[in-house]
């Protein structure tokens, strides 16, 4: 007999309180799913109609239109693909970025520059704008789109690093038949959602991998549009994300010396944590504070596969990307571009396809003969006229009772249908309804006409996109409020080094929870997220290509006006703009050039490298001004020689008189220089003096003489640069 252990009832119980409360969840989830799904059947059902009509060849006449043309001719003319991919394409075109800004407490802009940096590198390195790419295109065409964000290992391949990085954009497709939030909540950005529903679809031979035994579909509980001759066998599941909301302990640690504090939440920092901050002396207060945080079930449709715990943030990890929205008798409503024109695309492929058929029965008109006059070998003949294209046919003749024969032709014809008034009123309408909303006219350049005024008339039509646009700076705006929410969990380790991008794509790195001198000299720690507050604003940001030709065309805008004004520096700064900017084949050293220039100028702030250089110049003296100095030196040089000549000699006569009174008298003497002589030395002195100082102030002139002659030679070259570079923007 086993001996019995009471610890293991005690295990026992708390396996099966645990399973009985994950039987709970799961009921509970069951109920919301179908209170979140039902009243919105019939909206997601038209939405995935919405997708197909553009995207799957056949779909157009999917329904119970379709089916009263079943042994027709069924034409597909796509009118409506151009209207969402124009909206796609201004979408593109004007990228919507999220941008982080100091807003209060501990905050600054350099941790916001970080934090944009971050932003950019883990959306290029997880290829997040994909993601947003699929969710817009969702909503254009059938309304709704959504994608999510998850946190993930930095080097999955790394066993020993556990830093994680965030995935600010995960693709969800089908996000109309997919993504269900809470119906309570009536915020666009599903911000106030209290739980939400994510299906994902695994092939149901990776489903009994992880989870052997249990393949059991969620029940989707959707209306089927259409049926697809070839679909995969796959096995529906559940992500159900809950928020909860607790009261929890809040550590407040306040700095003795300093008076800085932090904030903890209880069960965040462990023991040695929290003795080395009490040995640096901070010191410890409580409060009890509701905390708000997201737990994530996986489900089947029969149990819960996983309780996967808490995630990283506070937030539910999805944005919901709509096209248009509206509340209509508190029930949640949206459409997309296709929704409103399917009826005049229908009509229209219809009486097409009308047309198509009728021409085909009947192309032309037939005549009608005698039997007699259509023998075999001539209805052969007859038969083949269209495929062979005989350039005449033969009948037989009509004899009559006098054995005299009769010309004779067709006895009558057979005229080909007509096209009904109706038909070709419907046609009318429907091609209409379809020009008015697709053909725009845009791409279209029309001769003599100004760009102003085919810059007006794009901006009219780009008014066609700015709902869809100003939506989705919406979701971006929450995309950048749950990845800072996930940042402050996933960034927080003192020291480490993270990617960074800058918006043109360069690389760069920054160092979380780095301590810094400010200009003002206080030290200062930056690149902490925990710390501070931060407010999102989605900028909407023109491609990198539209940008730089809008830049090089005020560019020599502005330097043909400064041209006129006289005023060289600027248009010298405007040309030289101008050429940073262009694009083309052989400019990349011609950018290095006028970078330089800028640099040299003080418009461009220096890089390290340049810095450097800058540094390097100035400790090595300037060939032209090292000239200028050594001929001023060497002038004043030859003045002082001569003028230490006159003295010497003034200074010889002086000795030899002394010798004279010495040796033999004042009659002994040699002739004393009278005062015209000394008059010669001295005007020759002064001459010798003036010829330096003359050359002293011609040398001081040289170096700006020089720069004139420089800035000439620069302007002069900048002009051709000029002239060149638009003859390229107008293709002349």
């Amino acid at each position: 007999m086993a001996l019995h252990d009471p610890d293991s009832d005690g295990d026992n119980e708390a396996a099966e309180s645990a399973g009985d409360k994950l039987k709970e969840i799961h009921a509970k989830a069951l109920l919301r799913f179908d209170a979140a799904s039902t009243p919105q059947q019939e909206i997601r059902a038209h939405a995935l109609l919405c997708r197909r009509f553009i995207s799957i060849p056949g779909a157009m006449w999917e329904g119970p239109f379709g089916d009263q043309f079943e042994n027709s001719i069924k034409v597909e003319i796509d009118k409506l693909s151009k209207g969402v991919d124009k909206i796609v394409q201004d979408y593109r075109a004007n990228r919507i970025v999220p941008d982080f800004r100091p807003s209060g407490g501990n905050s600054d802009q350099d941790t916001a520059d970080t934090l944009d940096g971050l932003h950019r590198a883990d959306s290029y390195h997880f290829k997040a704008q994909q993601a947003r790419d699929n969710a817009f295109e969702e909503a254009a065409a059938g309304g709704f789109g959504a994608y999510r964000l998850a946190n993930d290992y930095a080097d999955p391949a790394d066993k020993e690093c556990d830093e994680q990085r965030v995935n600010p954009g995960l693709l969800i497709a089908d996000a109309d038949q997919r993504v269900f939030f809470d119906p309570n909540s009536k915020l666009f950005d599903k911000s106030d959602a209290k739980w939400a529903f994510v299906l994902t679809a695994d092939a149901r031979a990776s489903f009994e991998e992880d989870h052997p035994g249990k393949a059991t579909d969620w029940p989707e509980n959707r209306g089927q549009v259409a049926y697809d001759w070839f679909s995969p066998d796959i096995v529906v599941k559940a992500e159900y994300y809950e928020v909860e909301e607790r009261e929890q302990k809040l550590l407040v640690f306040t700095q003795i010396l300093t008076g800085d504090e932090e904030r903890h939440w209880e069960g965040d920092l462990d023991a040695s944590e929290l003795a080395e901050l009490k040995a640096r002396g901070w010191k410890k207060s409580t409060q009890k504070r509701l905390r708000k945080r997201v737990r994530k079930y996986l489900m089947s449709g029969a149990e819960v596969l996983e309780d996967c715990g808490y995630i990283a943030g506070e937030n539910i990890p999805i944005v919901p990307v709509y096209g248009k929205r509206w509340f209509v008798d508190n029930q949640e409503r949206f459409r997309g571009h296709v929704s409103k024109l399917m009826d005049a695309q229908r009509i229209y492929n219809a009486k097409v396809s009308k047309l198509s058929e009728t021409d085909s029965l009947a192309p032309r008109e037939k005549p009608i003969f005698l039997s007699e006059q259509m023998p075999p070998h001539l209805q052969d003949l007859w038969a083949r006229q269209e495929q062979e294209r005989h350039p005449y046919a033969l009948v037989n003749p009509v004899i009559d009772s006098e054995g005299k024969y009769v010309a004779m032709g067709p006895i009558g014809k057979i005229d080909p249908p007509q096209l009904q008034p109706v038909t070709a009123v419907l046609l009318q309408i429907a091609a209409g309804d379809l020009s008015a909303e697709t053909d725009d006219g845009s791409d279209e350049v029309k001769a003599n006409t100004s760009s102003e005024a085919m810059e007006f008339a794009a901006t009219r039509v780009d008014a066609k996109s700015a709902i869809y646009l100003d939506n989705m700076a919406q979701s971006v705006q929450r995309e950048g409020e749950i990845y800072l929410a996930m940042v402050k969990e996933c960034y927080f380790e003192q020291g480490r080094v993270v990617e960074t991008m800058s918006e043109d794509g360069d690389d760069g790195e920054a160092t979380l929870v780095e301590n810094f001198t400010d200009k003002q000299g206080v030290n200062r720690v930056r690149n902490d997220f925990s710390s501070g507050r931060y407010k999102v604003i989605a900028d909407v940001t023109e491609a990198t290509t539209t940008r730089r030709d809008k830049t090089v065309r005020q560019a020599l805008g502005i330097a043909s006006i400064a041209t006129e004004a006289q005023d060289q520096e600027l248009a010298q700064v405007s040309i030289l703009t101008a050429v940073m900017n262009q694009d083309g084949e052989g400019m990349t050293e011609f950018q290095k050039y006028a970078r330089k220039r800028l640099v040299a100028m003080g418009v461009v702030e220096p890089n390290e490298e340049e810095k450097a250089q800058m540094e390097q110049a100035q400790q090595q003296p300037d060939p032209t001004q090292a000239l200028v100095a050594a001929e001023a030196g060497l002038k004043e040089a030859q003045a002082e020689k001569a003028q230490a000549d006159a003295f010497k000699s003034k200074a010889g006569g002086m000795l030899n008189i002394a010798q004279a009174h010495a040796l033999g008298g004042p009659e002994e003497a040699p002739a004393v220089p009278d005062g015209l002589e000394a008059a010669h030395k001295v005007a020759d002195i002064a001459k010798k003096t003036a010829e330096a100082e003359h050359i002293r102030t011609q040398t001081a002139h040289l170096p700006e003489q020089l720069a004139v002659e420089r800035a000439n030679a620069g302007t002069n070259r900048l002009k051709a640069l000029a002239d060149r570079a638009r003859k390229a923007l107008t293709g002349g």
